[in-house]
């Protein structure tokens, strides 16, 4: 092969367009002009259009009761007591601290735009068809009258007793409309021949027979656990006082007999789950003894029911003390207390 050498090029024997394509550059990469700005813009118009749209289109959704002015609301409670019903409405647009007055008061505003206002008489009279219907709940329990004969009517709760009287048990006076017994039937009742038990049944028949149809009772015995004349399996309850009703009381105490040891709580809380007007509490056992806390307890609920305990104390001899806390159990609950000499009982 040849060697060309550089020095034997002519530039005359080089062609002009080899040159011109060796000089010729490769154009740069940029923006094309007016087409690139007219793709911009036709995606800023796209965009903007679709948020105007969606903007458009969506609407808040309306919670509560929109426009319309809401009622003042509040809490009408319905409580019983011996005196009769009451009613109390707190609560309300004003706030839960408010009185009964402040409450109607702040009802009265509400505008034309909401309607009438709430009947209060209306909705008091739902409240109290409403509890006269529940009737008392009593904690279960052995249910010592079940199996008996007769129905019976059953009462509906505290309150329902239309005539409020005073009976006696055990030389104690109680007052009211609705009236419970809670009777100790433990072995020791038994003793001096079965005096204290046969003694406490006659006395407790004696009250029974005194009550009238407008007249509620019920009747719990109790040893180491409670059991009421009307079992059933969310509780019995109240009774009221006719006919049909006292004589199944009469076969329901005449077949109690003493038995077993003695536990005081659970008797005294079925007698007040009843949430009687009075409770006569009769017991010969001073041990075991409630604690403070315990007679605290029994206390906080009685006043829930605005019921009166009214205590009686079997024991042999003269008292040698003031009672104990038998004593205070009545005194904490505006009751009265009495003991009695079991020696000296003429039971029949």
């Amino acid at each position: 092969m040849a060697t060309i050498k550089p020095d034997s090029i002519k530039p005359d024997s080089i062609k002009p367009d080899l040159l011109e394509r060796r000089e010729t550059k490769a154009p740069l990469p940029g923006v094309s002009g007016w087409s690139d700005y007219r793709a911009w813009f036709v995606s800023f118009v796209t965009h903007v259009s679709v948020v105007v749209i969606l903007g458009l289109l969506w609407q808040p959704r309306t919670r509560g009761t929109g426009d319309v002015v809401d009622r003042p609301a509040g809490i009408a409670v319905f409580h019983q007591t011996s005196e009769g019903n009451e009613y109390f409405l707190s609560g309300g647009s004003a706030g839960s601290g408010e009185s009964t007055g402040a409450a109607a008061a702040s009802a009265s505003v509400a505008t034309s735009d909401a309607g009438p206002p709430v009947s209060i008489s209306e909705l008091m009279e739902d409240v109290a068809g409403y509890a006269s219907e529940k009737g008392a709940d009593p904690t279960s329990g052995t249910g010592l009258g079940e199996g008996l004969s007769g129905t019976g009517t059953s009462g509906q709760g505290k309150g329902s007793g239309t005539g409020k009287t005073t009976t006696m048990f055990m030389g104690v006076q109680g007052s009211g409309a609705s009236f419970v017994y809670v009777l100790d039937r433990s072995a020791s009742m038994s003793e001096f021949d079965g005096a204290p038990m046969k003694f406490a049944k006659s006395e407790l028949l004696r009250s029974i027979n005194s009550l009238k149809e407008n007249h509620q009772f019920q009747i719990v015995f109790y040893n180491e656990s409670p059991g009421a004349l009307t079992p059933g399996t969310t509780g019995g309850k109240m009774l009221v006082g006719n006919e049909v009703n006292r004589d199944r009381a009469s076969k329901f105490v005449k077949a109690i007999t003493p038995l077993g040891g003695t536990e005081h709580i659970p008797g005294l809380k079925m007698g007040l789950s009843f949430s009687p007007d009075v409770l006569f509490f009769l017991t010969d056992a001073a041990e075991p003894a409630l604690s403070d806390a315990q007679l605290v307890e029994i206390q906080s609920r009685a006043e829930r029911s605005m019921t009166t305990i009214h205590t009686i104390q079997f024991n042999r001899g003269e008292a040698t003390n003031d009672g104990g806390w038998i004593r205070d159990l009545a005194e904490m609950n505006r009751g009265t207390y009495r003991y009695v000499d079991i020696l000296s009982l003429n039971a029949p």
